[in-house]
């Protein structure tokens, strides 16, 4: 498996259930305790941008509901679930909560729900407490419903591998904000996605081999941040490769954000598991300050020398959408461009949208105010 062969979704999941015996199970953004499926022979199968078209779940959901959460209850309602074995929903927010009920108390998918809450605070012995307490509840009714034993030498190899693919992510990113890193856009982030499916014995391959794609672009390319949930749709990034954009470094929920931050202090597997939710980098799902936003932004521009900031916000986002406006107006103070695409996933770029990207590509490769 290479970073150009990435296999197809379904294919793969199928292949692990026969060839590994492994339960797969569809997962909702956006922090989960990976290591703890994996160390039960679990694939997360995760769902975020469903390729699917929108209908069924208007009868389930308000219009105003975000794309996330709609489109993962449509791949639902479509009938494109049954190979999984059951469904994960993270308390992330209050449309991924909405979805978790319809699906666990209306549907009758036949399918088991699990779910896993997040403390809605900084750092705390309580918030440690309960953060821990939610790890051991999810590892019991795993292993009750799917009867596996507790395993802590699996959970330990569990966690090395989450490290080493977080470590890999990281130098993936330190490459590519130098401008070390001749791999456009679209296949950096098609190979930082894969991990969303891949078990991570599959993916730490297709990381490795993607780091030995070392030297600058030619001609060099104009060095941008990308904010907002995650990289969609692929036409987006396309059209940032075709105007010469380099995305050096991001601020999304599926990927930077979910980057553990290196050497945390070690312990038992549930203490090193509670010591990497803590230290993950600030996000609004988490009820991170504006001014904590503002500081890691800037930190990004800074190390990365971009030469501007694009927001891509899905709508009806609510966590992304409250810390918009005062965030963009904070950076424009600050003196950094910034540009705000506001578009659904998964669809057609719209020819508005792409003028825009354009006329901000030519204003900050330019240098113009």
């Amino acid at each position: 498996m290479t970073p150009t062969d990435l296999p197809e979704r379904k294919a793969y999941l199928l292949h692990q259930k026969a060839e590994h015996q492994r339960n797969v199970l569809g997962v909702f953004p956006a922090v989960y305790p990976r290591e703890i499926l994996w160390s039960l022979n679990i694939l997360p199968v995760e769902i975020w941008d469903p390729p699917v078209p929108i209908g069924r779940s208007a009868a389930h959901v308000p219009p105003n509901i975000c794309d996330v959460a709609r489109r993962g209850l449509e791949l639902i309602l479509q009938g494109h679930c049954g190979d999984l074995d059951g469904f994960l929903f993270p308390h992330t927010c209050d449309s991924i909560q909405n979805v978790a009920s319809i699906v666990n108390d209306y549907l009758g998918t036949g399918k088991p729900s699990f779910f896993f809450h997040l403390p809605r605070e900084s750092e705390s012995r309580a918030a440690r407490a309960f953060y821990r307490l939610q790890l051991e509840s999810l590892s019991s009714a795993l292993r009750k419903h799917f009867h596996r034993s507790l395993d802590t030498g699996m959970l330990v190899e569990s966690l090395q591998w989450g490290q080493r693919i977080d470590a890999a992510i990281r130098t993936l990113y330190e490459l590519r904000g130098q401008d070390r890193l001749d791999v456009s856009n679209s296949r950096f982030y098609s190979v930082l996605r894969a991990g969303e499916y891949l078990h991570p014995s599959d993916h730490l391959p297709c990381l490795a081999q993607l780091i030995e794609t070392t030297g600058s672009a030619k001609p060099p390319k104009t060095p941008v941040v990308l904010s907002g949930v995650l990289p969609s749709p692929p036409a987006f990034l396309s059209l940032l490769d075709e105007l010469d954009l380099r995305v050096a470094a991001d601020d999304l929920l599926n990927c930077s954000r979910r980057l553990q931050v290196p050497d945390g202090p070690a312990g038992n597997p549930y203490e090193a598991l509670t010591d990497r939710y803590f230290r993950l980098p600030v996000c609004p799902t988490r009820n991170s300050t504006l001014a904590q936003r503002v500081n890691r932004l800037l930190s990004l521009v800074g190390s990365t020398r971009a030469a501007g900031v694009i927001f891509y916000v899905v709508p009806f986002c609510d966590p992304e959408l409250f810390d918009l406006p005062p965030l963009v107006a904070e950076l424009k103070k600050q003196g950094v461009r910034t540009l705000v695409v506001e578009a659904g996933l998964n669809r057609q770029l719209s020819g508005q949208v792409a003028v825009r990207v354009e006329a901000f590509a030519e204003m900050i490769g330019s240098g113009a105010a």
